[in-house]
Order: structure tokens, then sequence, then C-alpha cells
């Protein structure tokens, strides 16, 4: 799991270590010619189900860029037998021994899932969206899964004749890259060059690059370098992203399917996952044919303008505090990474509930300037005013 604030980005992934051979794809439903419709509950970009357990409703996440999980409290109470240790990594690259659980009788609608592993990664912050699980992409691996953010229902099926699916529409789906059957979609730069992302429902951003991906493209000039900044304004599952180099980067043309986006604009990161996240909902239906190998987007507009104006620096959290996360180039004069933000246009910020970050709109969301109260560890305090640009 990882935050960005003002636009509020969250990424579970999870993943298993590449030396070992554990497997998550296993189990699934003896169903066939199935045909699910799921509503789900949309909290700040983060897809909510209900999912039933031991006939027991529970409310999970529903996560395609991680495999099934539950919190240590369910696991005990299914008496789920644990199947192995693993080394899992999060996406900063932390990693810690987790254990694995088999879970039977998972049900998703009429569907019933059984002999499926799960993580016992679970962290604590899940319990601002209420949710005791991850339905991931190991469990989803042998249907067709159609998001469809209008009606904000998932379908889950083996009969891709039951959806309207244009093959214009669709680019090459990987389920390969892991154990774990991640979906990855092939989106082409420019028509010069092509990223692998993974297409990752537990991160509510449009475009997530680490900086090696960042390197390996600009050779093709597919890019422009808007600024360069320094922080940390992350944290993943296992810990805080570490203070580094980022930039901010924009990509003039993203075509997805058939769908073309234009003045893409992200920030790096040293180290991570590259991928796609429910931002690229807003603009369309995106069905994954796991049996098939194809991912389709069907957009609302056939071309997207993403250009935006940007803020100077990134707010983060700390522990319950409020602190300037990546500085961006010259504000580096005035802010610095870990000073406290006390107030932000006259509203108190010295102390700030987790739940109520990752739950609600952006602080900045909807602004084009602020007036803050900067703290530094000194206990210096200054009013600074940024607008964005």
């Amino acid at each position: 799991m990882k935050f960005f604030l003002p636009i509020l980005a969250l990424v579970l992934y999870g993943k298993v270590c590449p030396a070992q051979s554990f497997t998550f794809n296993q189990g699934g439903t003896q169903a066939q010619n199935y045909y699910q419709e799921l509503p789900y509950e949309n909290i700040n970009g983060k897809i909510i189900v209900s999912v039933e357990l031991a006939g027991k409703k529970h409310k999970f996440l529903f996560d395609t860029g991680a495999p099934v999980a539950l919190n240590n409290e369910l696991a005990v109470s299914l008496k789920a037998a644990v199947i192995h240790e693993i080394l899992a990594q999060d996406a900063f690259g932390h990693q810690d021994s987790v254990a694995v659980v088999k879970v039977d009788d998972i049900k998703l609608g009429n569907l019933d899932f059984n002999n499926i592993p799960a993580m016992t990664l679970f962290p604590d912050f899940f319990k601002c969206w209420g949710v005791e699980g991850v339905i991931g992409s190991n469990l989803l691996r042998n249907s067709v899964v159609s998001i469809q953010n209008d009606k904000h229902i998932i379908i889950i099926t083996d009969q891709p004749d039951k959806l309207v699916l244009n093959g214009k529409h669709s680019a090459p789906l990987i389920t390969t890259v892991n154990n774990q059957s991640d979906p990855v979609v092939r989106v082409k730069v420019n028509d010069k060059a092509t990223m692998d992302l993974g297409f990752d429902t537990g991160d509510n951003s449009f475009l997530r690059i680490p900086e090696d991906m960042m390197n390996k493209l600009a050779k093709f000039n597919v890019f422009e370098v808007m600024a360069k900044g320094f922080g940390a304004s992350g944290v993943g599952e296992m810990g805080l992203q570490k203070n580094a180099d980022k930039y901010r980067l924009k990509f003039p043309v993203l075509t997805i399917g058939s769908a073309v986006f234009a003045n893409v604009i992200t920030e790096t990161n040293k180290q991570g996952v590259p991928g796609i996240g429910t931002k690229l909902l807003e603009y369309g239906t995106v069905t994954l044919d796991f049996i098939h190998g194809k991912f389709y987007f069907d957009a609302n507009n056939e071309t997207n303008d993403l250009n935006g104006k940007q803020w100077a620096f990134s707010p983060a959290l700390d522990g319950d505090r409020l602190v300037v996360g990546v500085v961006w180039g010259n504000a580096a004069n005035d802010v610095k990474p870990g000073q406290q933000i006390t107030t932000i246009n006259g509203t108190d910020y010295s102390k700030v509930a987790l739940c109520d970050i990752l739950t609600s709109k952006s602080i900045l969301g909807g602004r084009e300037a602020a007036t803050i109260t900067i703290k530094d560890k000194q206990g210096n305090v200054k009013t600074i005013h940024i607008k964005k640009e």
C-alpha cells in the first residue's frame, strides 16, 4: 500500500519474491457457463465488494494487483490452515515473511471458490475501508472480468460472448509475470515504444512509473521531464518509502487499446512496480479476459487530454502528522521534506487521522492556490503561499 497527497493514490501490491517456487494459482470454481454481476462501492478510488465466507458476509477490497488476502482475525475464525510461508514484497521493494493459508467456500454472489491460497499480509489501515480481506488476481485467473464504473458493477464470467467486446479496443493481456496471475497490459507510447503495466485496482492513480522504466524509455524520447524533486510521499504495506530523487514526467501520447490519452503527467518512484490504477475507469470500461489473454478498454471518448497544473510540493503522512513529502524544483528554497504542515487555508492540520485522509477527497482537491503554515524540526513556523503551475 502506498498513498500520495494531494491526489491520494493508494496501492496494495503483494507478491512472492522471484526465487520461490510457491504459486498462488491454485483452486478455483467448479461452475461452468457462469455469469455473475457484483455491485461494488467506490471509496476514493478503492473498489469494495461483498463476499460470503462460511455463511457470513464480509467486505473485501477488489485488487487485481495482489493475491487473495485475509486479515489475521478472519483467518483464525475460519480455522484456515497455513500451507506455506513466503517472502512477500510491497510496492516499494520492502520484504517480509508472511503466512499463506488455504481458504474454502469463498462466495462472490452465486459463485463458489475453493482451495484458494491467501496471504495474511494485511495492513492495519485497511480498517479505514471496513474490509477484512482482498479478492485478488489468483482467484480471477480463469475468468473474464469486466469492471463497469458507470454502473458500479463487476461482471465475472467464463462466457465472453455475453459481453460486448470490440477487438479494435483490445491489447495483449499478460498474466505470466509472477505466480499470482497479475494482469499486465501492453500500452503504446507515442508509437515509438511500449510499456508493460500492471492493471492494478489497488491503486487509484492513473499511471505509476519506477525510475528504471523511465531510464529505459529515455532513449525513445517519448516523455518530457517537467521537474526534478526529492522526498518521499508513499507508504507500502511494510514501511515508509525512503527519501529519494523523483522526476515529474509528461507523456504527450499514450494509447490504451484504441483510446488515446494526451499529456499524461506522473511522478516516478526510485523503485517499484509499474502500473495503471482505477483512475482509468473514469474514462471507460475495462475488461480483463484472463482466458484468452486480452485486455479491453471501451473508452467513453477516444481521445482524452489529461494535462493540468501541478503543485510545487506533495504532502504526505508521517504518523498522525501531515508533512511535506516530495519537493519539486525551486520550491526547495521554501520547504524541505519532512517539515510539518500545521494549517491549510486556516484549517488546523496539526494532527490528522489516517482514515479521514484515506477515505476523503484530496485536501487540496479543486484548489488552484493555498496558504500553508509550515513548522520545521526546530519548531520554527512560517506561512507560505503556493499555487499550481
